[in-house]
């Protein structure tokens, strides 16, 4: 199709405008305009018009907006989390694109410090309409007389995952009271990335308390109950001293380069080599000294241990008491009167529960949970008894599917029960081996420390079946329940070959020191087997009839004798326990595995 055009004749002296009103057509008005395709990807990032922007790397910088033009349209993303400012501003100024400018507008109440040196790092907030290609530009000014270029990098992982710890603040303080993480905004801070690395430039020199912080609520202190924190144990000492033989000699008239923000040159008077006053008339760039080695600081991120305290109880039900709590309680302190009951204590996750029987009288009784210096009561009350032994029954705690169970060579038979047990009727019980059901005498016996574990030990044959009979009669809970329906369950034996054998060492221990050492199947699963170590500098244990799996094996300095991994404190500077953790090679069936494990 075509576009027709309406123009008045050509008369006389308006040819040529006719001829010009043509030509316009012809380009715009009277043609569809159509995206013009093909052509290089544009990957060129928007780059700075340093003539029409507020000048980088300025001394005595007086409070003003910062004005950064450029070639091209840009858009501005995610400036919350992108662009950050150090000093951190005691007011959040606005940070705004107008046609092809970023502006940053300081806050009307905003003071800026005396000889401070602040850098504004817009991460990858700028980019171009068209391709997304990010400028990376960095503006920075002094309010004294220099800029300060010492620096400082290093990395924060989390303390027991190991993990990188993405988007965390490293801080530096040049108050190093303990509380001033509390109290002030950190001097100088950066950002860690996803590898957890980070990087601080433009430090003066100076001795500084040095921080990490996971800091949930954004405000550069260390105030909420699940912030995770990390320091240093000593100061961190930053100085522009350097060795003469390590002055780096430059080509004689040389110029120092522009910057991203396109500064074509800086005065030698404006920038002080790592806070040392330079005088430009008396020494030229060529003899300008070279920079000192950046100090590597690594910080582990941890979560200080938490006041334990009573989230929730139930004691409505005779028989058994549950106190939850908001963590797992290994360190509560748990007593009771003593009224004639019997009690048995198991822990569950972030739950403990309290089973108890009054042989003789139905009493009241009261349960106390230790805190610090104050006490959590639970009152038990009377009179709960006999409604439960008219309803209560004694059964498996899961229900029975039929399908035989794997058993491996010299492992227990287990059946857990919904209460705990008090005695064993051998004449109910019944272990029939192999398919001519031949009954056979195996051990039988309660778990001594998990009571509701009903345990049948024998000397299995490979590969044959077994099938246990318990008959009615056959258990009796603490209450004086016994089971009233037959309990059957069926079990193969397996191979000792399809099984492997694990030898693990640790060496390199201290002899004067405590450890754990903790084998796991599953990353963050419970510990298959512990063992605490002290005064020796080695350890060395055999496994046998392990099943085929990759282990994991953590090596814990148990600094505080707990018998567990304890996370650090920053009020009593205490850091988080060392361990060693590692994977191991992957156990095969009928396999010999040595792992050793150095400290």
């Amino acid at each position: 199709m075509t576009a027709n055009c309406l123009l008045p004749p050509c008369k006389g002296s308006n040819c040529r405008t006719v001829l010009l009103l043509l030509a316009l057509a012809a380009l715009c008005g009277c043609a569809n305009i159509v995206p013009i395709e093909g052509g290089p990807k544009d990957l060129d990032p928007p780059q700075l018009d340093s003539l029409r922007s507020t000048r980088n790397y300025q001394t005595r910088f007086q409070k003003q907006d910062i004005v950064l033009a450029f070639n091209e349209w840009v858009e501005l993303r995610d400036v919350f989390t992108q662009v950050i400012i150090s000093p951190p501003l005691a007011k959040r100024p606005e940070i705004v694109r107008r046609k092809k400018t970023i502006q940053v507008l300081f806050d009307k109440d905003e003071v800026l410090r005396d000889s401070a040196t602040y850098v504004i790092n817009f991460g990858q907030a700028i980019r171009d309409l068209t391709e997304g290609n990010v400028a990376p530009i960095v503006f920075v000014f002094s309010t004294g007389d220099y800029i300060d270029s010492l620096s400082v990098e290093g990395t924060i992982v989390d303390a027991w995952t190991e993990k990188p710890m993405d988007k965390t603040l490293f801080m530096l303080y040049e108050n190093t009271a303990d509380s001033v993480v509390r109290t002030e905004r950190p001097f100088y801070f950066g950002l860690t990335n996803k590898d957890g690395k980070f990087k601080v430039s433009n430090v003066k020199s100076g001795r500084f308390k040095a921080v990490a912080l996971n800091d949930l609520n954004l405000n550069y202190t260390f105030d909420g109950e699940s912030e995770q924190i990390g320091f240093l144990d000593s100061l961190l000492t930053l100085s522009g001293e350097v060795d003469s033989s390590a002055v780096r000699q430059l080509a004689v008239g040389s110029q120092a380069q522009g910057d991203s923000l396109g500064l074509d040159s800086l005065r030698n008077d404006s920038l002080r080599n790592d806070s040392l006053q330079v005088d430009s008339l008396s020494k030229p760039p060529a003899l300008r000294p070279a920079k000192p080695p950046t100090p590597v600081v690594n910080l582990r991120l941890f979560a200080q241990e938490k006041p334990l305290f009573l989230r929730s109880k139930e004691a409505s039900k005779y028989g058994r008491v549950t106190l939850g709590f908001n963590q797992p309680p290994a360190q509560a302190k748990i007593s009771f009167d003593s009224a004639g009951q019997v009690v048995f204590l198991e822990n569950e996750k972030d739950s403990v529960r309290l089973w108890y029987h009054h042989p003789v009288q139905d009493t009241t009784w009261r349960i106390f949970l230790q805190r610090d210096t104050s006490v959590d009561t639970v009152l038990v009350k009377s009179g709960l008894r006999a409604n439960f032994l008219t309803s209560a029954k004694l059964t498996t705690a899961t229900k029975l599917t039929g399908q035989p169970v794997k058993l491996a060579p010299e492992q227990p038979l287990s059946i857990q029960f919904n209460q705990p047990l008090g005695s064993i009727n051998t004449a109910n019980i019944r272990l029939l081996e192999d398919t001519s059901q031949t009954v056979v005498q195996p051990r039988l016996r309660i778990d001594s420390l998990a009571r509701r574990n009903f345990l049948v030990e024998y000397s299995w044959k490979e590969g044959v079946p077994y099938q246990l009979q318990l008959l009615p009669g056959a258990l009796t809970d603490i209450y004086g329940l016994s089971n009233a329906d037959t309990i059957l369950q069926k079990a193969n034996a397996a191979l000792r070959k399809d099984f492997g054998s694990l030898t693990l060492k640790a060496v390199g221990l201290d002899s004067v020191k405590a450890y754990v050492v903790q084998l796991l199947d599953k990353p963050d699963s419970p510990p298959l087997r512990v063992w605490t170590v002290a005064s020796m500098p080695n350890f060395e244990v055999k496994l046998p009839l392990m099943p085929p799996g990759a282990y994991t094996v953590e090596l814990i300095e148990d600094t505080d004798r707990n018998g567990r991994w304890t996370t650090g404190n920053y009020d009593l500077h205490r850091q988080p326990e060392r361990f060693v953790r590692r994977k191991l090679e992957e156990l095969r069936a009928n396999w010999e595995l040595d792992a050793e494990v150095r400290f």
